[in-house]
């Protein structure tokens, strides 16, 4: 006897990426346990989310009933022939070893076992196709492990808001209940029941009766955009006035189509192109976009500072304008703070909450895309900043207590122990030296969120690179927040996120520019995972501008050149402090003469540049 198992490889990519995919398991030629694995050739299919996918039927011997297999697959792809395709890593913080597992359950059917490369399309509010030829279903589905019941309403176009006793649900669309599957924690509904046009556009939330059993609001963390584009937050209050004045990361999520692009027209609404139509002329054979980070001269852009004259924030049509200036300059890579939804209108970004969804306020996704378009076509590249170790510090209704009022329950956020631990509750979340708590990413799917967004950066927005926030925080400064002692599993934990969102992005682009703001002086920052690293190509040099500016009050031993110069004194320049600095740049280092955050350090000057330099 024999019972079948069905494996899938779904990739979440539209694009067609790899072929000649193989499955490999730890069983034999009899379908029995084995540490010598059998491989299969698996059969390429379109999913329901359609996406590439690959898929291959074996028969276990009924005798192996209960018994734990792995498997796991390899591919050919743009990183090359015969690499395994499975970046996850198991749970173990001690161990590297990437493979997925089941459990033979036995029966009469067959059973399906399955993994997702990236969650894009497969989490949120997504199009899901059924027989060929008919119209795409819509499927809403979320990840609330504690909830005890979980529907999608939806809120009113006008002010996109639904408050905190249910007020903005619009009558005339009726609520769809979700329903879990105990195995992943998901909650979702029969798509077949729900044509994907009849809900396009629509404003919605999730209504979650959590696991106290009381009812809260909350958006799609997995929304690919947010209705409101302003700074207001009502607090869970009624709202009256109009959808734009929101904050985008409290407002309602928004249905759209992730294969459409509205181009903007001269004097008239926007037109719907698909997006393959709308890439066919990305770039300028006489202007390569380059692809290597020792040939980038980078700009740092902040969308919000530009407007020219305007005084509202700017746009990143303001940013399409400003390009032919920084080509006279003889910039070639475009560094954008976070694009992410965040919270207001003009912040930096570093508070984000939908990683799906990109800055409403800014012009979302489709002029977005029509930037990083423009970029390409003079030979701009596109590094986008992202922000992994810390959540928007007020994202009441993103990520903090999404399905339970328990701290421990906070499945976004990493909690050591019980609350009855701490004569504070807040005493088991974990700091890290940035602006938040530490996400959990002992949880898979928060690892796996951030990992599904950089693709969809590099996929759907084709993106040339990143520059990811603050490392040192994810894999090196995590402590207790009651008395700041070191969590060592956080740090482990963090160590195995930085290492599959790197395999992950070479899996799919291998040429994808990857840096990191990181001071720890940790070599495995620029090794390759396989030989223990992180996977970056280069670190963000922050010693360079301090000997050179000197725009914080770092202390004596730095040389600050331009500053001790420009005070007018007659002592000597500290040059063996800069050659120094210079000659630690040499090695998988990006140098630079200002950002952000050392603008922000100025301590005798004001701020002489609007937009990043």
């Amino acid at each position: 006897m024999t019972q079948a198992v069905r494996v899938t490889f779904n990739t979440g990519i539209r694009q067609a990426v790899f072929s000649n995919v193989r499955l490999s398991g730890s069983w034999d030629a009899n379908g029995k346990y084995s540490t010598n694995w059998s491989t299969v050739p698996m059969g390429a299919i379109v999913g329901a989310d359609g996406c590439a996918g690959f898929q291959a039927t074996v028969n276990l011997d009924s005798s192996q009933v209960g018994t734990q297999f792995n498997w796991g697959v390899t591919l050919d792809g743009p990183a090359g022939p015969n690499v395994w395709g499975i970046p996850t890593e198991v749970r173990d913080p001690n161990s590297t070893q990437r493979y997925r597992t089941f459990q033979l359950a036995g029966g009469t059917g067959t059973q399906d076992v399955s993994y997702y490369l990236t969650t894009t399309r497969y989490l949120g509010a997504r199009k899901v196709y059924g027989a060929a030829g008919a119209a795409p279903g819509i499927a809403f589905t979320v990840w609330a492990p504690n909830a005890q019941a979980v529907d999608v309403v939806f809120g009113l176009a006008a002010n996109g808001y639904i408050d905190d006793n249910g007020g903005g649900i619009d009558p005339a669309t009726p609520a769809i209940s979700l329903t879990k599957d105990p195995a992943t924690d998901l909650w979702t509904n029969d798509p077949t029941q729900y044509a994907f046009s009849a809900f396009l556009g629509k404003p919605y939330m999730y209504r979650i009766e959590d696991e106290q059993g009381k009812i809260r609001y909350r958006t799609d963390i997995h929304s690919l955009q947010q209705i409101g584009q302003g700074g207001k937050n009502p607090g869970g209050a009624a709202y009256t006035e109009n959808a734009a004045g929101l904050d985008g990361t409290v407002s309602c999520s928004l249905v759209v189509d992730p294969d459409v692009v509205y181009q903007s027209t001269a004097g008239g609404a926007p037109a719907p192109v698909s997006d393959t139509d709308f890439w066919a002329n990305e770039f300028s054979s006489t202007r390569p976009v380059p692809t290597q980070l020792e040939d980038v001269v980078i700009y740092e852009l902040h969308i919000g500072s530009l407007g020219f004259g305007n005084p509202n924030p700017g746009t990143l049509q303001d940013a399409i304008q400003f390009l032919d200036h920084l080509t006279l300059l003889g910039v070639n890579a475009v560094e954008l703070l976070p694009m992410s939804q965040y919270d207001g209108a003009v912040a930096w970004g570093y508070g984000d909450s939908h990683y799906f969804a990109i800055q409403s306020a800014a012009g979302g996704r489709d002029e977005y895309r029509a930037f990083v378009k423009a970029c390409h076509q003079r030979g701009i590249a596109v590094i986008q900043d992202v922000v992994y170790n810390h959540y928007d510090s007020q994202a009441e209704r993103a990520e903090w207590y999404y399905d339970s009022g328990l701290d421990n329950h906070n499945i976004y956020y990493w909690y050591e122990g019980l609350p009855s631990n701490y004569t504070n509750p807040n005493g088991g979340y974990l700091n890290n030296g940035s602006s938040g708590y530490t996400p959990c990413f002992w949880q898979e799917q928060v690892r796996t969120m951030f990992i599904s967004s950089a693709v969809a950066f590099v996929m759907d927005f084709h993106v040339d690179g990143f520059r990811v926030d603050l490392t040192d925080a994810i894999h090196g400064s995590n402590s207790l927040n009651a008395n700041g002692s070191s969590v060592g599993n956080a740090n482990a934990f963090g160590c195995k996120f930085l290492r599959e969102w790197s395999r992950t992005l070479r899996l799919v682009k291998p040429n994808v520019m990857l840096a990191a703001e990181d001071y720890s002086n940790w070599p495995a920052m620029t090794q390759l995972p396989d030989n223990g690293g992180m996977g970056f190509d280069s670190i963000w040099y922050a010693d360079f501008i301090h000997h050179l500016v000197g725009d914080g009050n770092y202390g004596p031993s730095y040389a600050r050149l331009i500053h001790t110069a420009g005070e007018g004194g007659d002592g000597p320049l500290a040059m063996d402090y800069f050659g120094g600095a210079l000659q630690g740049s040499s090695d998988n280092k990006i140098v630079y003469h200002e950002n952000h955050d050392e603008g922000r350090q100025r301590i005798q000057y004001p701020p002489h540049h609007r937009g990043g330099g």
